[in-house]
């Protein structure tokens, strides 16, 4: 039905691996374990140490043969719906796809703040500060468990310092020890520390590293920039793993996304579409490859007509209640939020195009050099490194 590989969650995605951690844990889990990595693959190691890679893809990894993470690499994997930070970095911390945590992309209309925001730092999409800071409180936003509950050893979450202070952050690993660091390079020296400490207890623990992205997004995949910082990374995992020998540790590092580079003709503006913007209510949500579309009733022809005729080429357009139904956001009982965060009409770009809209404050359309959010082959497949110690 689909001309696009949409995520299965029932097996080989990072949900079932999380699935997994969580049974080895002692906390039941609604998804399929990770058939080649189940819980008694886990349960005999006194430290299970969990590295999400943002952006580290599974073909840019297995060109890398060279690396010690392609020669430790496991398998394949593939990520949630929408194939993005918002989505599945959400899930690694709750352990659940979108189905059940409802965060649907980098940009949401949050009815309960009056205003389209990006989530994770809880900020207006138009900019300005924080909402806490205007007496909104993210916990009786986010009404969804962490991943860490109930776990009967003791948890770690290890994080860059401006993203440990993020209220969201604070919500999803409360029932963790948050170690804050200054920079990625000092994760690992806070890893190597806390596996040292002797515990009578296991250990879970979660490590993020996102500059990847950042690069990748400002330079392309292909970059001297994107390549000097995975050189570097495959070499401190790589000195880290062998400092932490005899540990009993199990070391599982894997991403959420991969990216594709763009050119200038990838980029769409929504302003160049004579007649879209009339058809909206609001402002697309979501990610530039991924775009939720809300649509007055009495402009919903004119918008199918505009679709059909003037981005066909550019991208598919389906009706927010199939993408639930048919589990593009997970399996099982749909978060009710879900159901005020996907609206009237969904776009998915194909090949490398991006759809972008801009505020009346923002400066003209920003070319990125490389994207993710959507269905290709590299945005959706990640790797699975694993590494006993």
């Amino acid at each position: 039905m689909y001309k696009f590989p949409v995520p299965n969650y029932k097996e080989n995605n990072i949900i079932n691996l999380m699935s997994s951690i969580s049974h080895s844990f002692g906390r039941k889990h609604e998804y399929n374990e990770l058939k080649s990595l189940n819980q008694e693959k886990l349960n005999n190691f006194d430290n299970i140490v969990l590295i999400v890679i943002d952006w580290l893809g599974y073909n840019y990894l297995k060109n890398k043969k060279n690396s010690f993470l392609f020669k430790n690499i496991h398998s394949k994997l593939n990520t949630t719906f929408l194939s993005t930070t918002a989505c599945a970095n959400t899930a690694f911390q709750v352990g659940y796809p979108p189905q059940q945590h409802w965060l649907t992309g980098w940009t949401i209309n949050l009815k309960e703040v009056g205003a389209i925001t990006q989530v994770l730092p809880f900020t207006p999409r138009y900019g300005g500060t924080n909402l806490s800071e205007n007496n909104f409180n993210i916990n009786k936003i986010i009404d969804i468990d962490s991943f860490h509950k109930d776990f009967k050893w003791d948890c770690f979450t290890i994080i860059e310092k401006d993203k440990a202070e993020r209220g969201f952050i604070k919500h999803v690993a409360k029932e963790t020890k948050i170690v804050p660091c200054e920079t990625y390079k000092e994760i690992y020296l806070e890893l190597k520390k806390l596996i040292n400490k002797k515990s009578e207890k296991r250990r879970f623990i979660h490590a993020y590293i996102d500059d990847f992205d950042a690069v990748q997004h400002n330079n392309g995949v292909k970059s001297d920039e994107t390549l000097q910082l995975f050189q570097d990374i495959d070499n401190k995992i790589q000195i880290f793993s062998e400092s932490i020998k005899w540990t009993n540790t199990k070391l599982i590092i894997v991403a959420d996304h991969w990216l594709i580079d763009l050119d200038e003709k990838s980029e769409i503006a929504v302003e160049d579409i004579p007649g879209l913007s009339d058809c909206l209510t609001i402002p697309m949500t979501w990610e530039p490859r991924v775009r939720d579309c809300f649509v007055r009733p009495s402009k919903v022809k004119q918008f199918k007509e505009i679709i059909e005729n003037k981005m066909s080429k550019y991208c598919w357009c389906f009706e927010w209640e199939q993408l639930i139904k048919d589990n593009f956001y997970g399996l099982g009982t749909p978060h009710k939020k879900l159901f005020d965060r996907v609206w009237d009409f969904v776009l998915i770009m194909k090949e490398n195009y991006v759809l972008r809209d801009k505020l009346i404050n923002h400066n003209p359309l920003q070319i990125e050099k490389a994207s993710h959010w959507a269905f290709s082959d590299n945005e959706m497949h990640i790797p699975l490194v694993i590494i006993d110690c």
